[in-house]
């Protein structure tokens, strides 16, 4: 994932125009058919099969409730921009006792306030910029970094409610999940099956073809794979809520006021409550020009 990273850091600083034309639409095609596939696979072919009658019913209102929250969070964090220009005009400029805490910017030419840093993909200053995220297409500052942590929260909490009811699928058709082969080298899963029935034909699932033994397989893997990437954005991202620090300075606490201080100044007045909806509103304390440190005021 590191390693992802870089090169797309390297790709970006070497041909910014080139990269957000390319990258951009790529990534969220990427995301938008893996949330298509997986949401569709689990409600139309695996959950009628572990859960029955309210059980599903019950499962169908769970499902809409983290897609309501992964299309609305990752649709605000888009739209809701924290580039310094969304200030109004007059917040721009530094009063006289505060022009020391403010740095000239090169690009843009004219001081920006503590903690905001130019993008080259963005072209502009982003308050209390934290980084740019290619799957929404936008940094990730102080007007929007609420909905990008429950973007990939509920990212991360789909997948894992996919993959343990995949996983009770697997156990109902006689599969030890504790005897997983390595899928890298084998793409097939029969090693997982304690009774084998050779009426089956070699399948997964006793009352299925070679062809959907595959596809579970494929499912599988494409489930454990698709983990890592939210797993690894929303990891840095509590991170960054418990110290109230950005994504290069990710171990900085000069900005640590406690966690929940912490909530308030990047979710809002409604803290953890924003869990609910990107919908409910949660106005920030402040513009992001000013920035409170430990034990200090600026």
């Amino acid at each position: 994932m590191c390693y992802v990273n870089t090169f797309c850091q390297y790709c970006a600083k070497r041909c910014p125009d080139t990269f957000v034309k390319i990258v951009h639409p790529l990534s969220t095609i990427f995301v938008a058919a893996g949330i298509l596939f997986f949401f569709s696979e689990q409600m139309f072919y695996i959950a009628p099969q572990v859960y029955k009658d309210m059980a599903y019913k019950l499962y169908w209102i769970l499902a809409i409730f983290i897609m309501q929250n992964i299309l609305g969070n990752w649709l605000a964090c888009y739209k809701t921009s924290s580039s310094v220009e969304t200030l109004p005009k007059e917040c721009q400029m530094p009063v006289p006792e505060e022009e020391h805490l403010w740095r000239y910017c090169e690009p843009c030419k004219k001081l920006m306030p503590p903690r905001s840093w130019h993008c080259g993909l963005c072209k502009c200053c982003i308050l209390r910029r934290d980084h740019h995220c290619i799957f929404t297409a936008t940094c990730i500052g102080h007007n929007n970094q609420r909905y990008f942590f429950w973007f990939a929260f509920y990212l991360t909490f789909g997948l894992i409610v996919s993959f343990v009811t995949f996983c009770t699928h697997l156990a109902r058709n006689g599969c030890n999940m504790f005897m997983m082969p390595d899928l890298f080298s084998n793409l097939l899963l029969q090693f997982l099956c304690k009774n084998h029935d050779s009426t089956s034909n070699g399948s997964l699932f006793h009352d299925s073809t070679s062809d959907g033994s595959l596809f579970q397989t494929i499912t599988y893997t494409l489930n454990i794979f698709a983990f890592l990437i939210p797993g690894f954005m929303l990891t840095y991202q509590v991170q960054i809520l418990c110290l109230n620090s950005s994504y290069y300075q990710m171990f900085d606490d000069v900005y640590d006021l406690g966690f929940l201080k912490n909530c308030e100044l990047i979710m809002g007045q409604r803290g953890l409550w924003t869990f609910l909806s990107p919908l409910l509103k949660s106005p920030l304390p402040h513009d992001g020009t000013q920035w409170q440190m430990k034990q200090q005021s600026l």
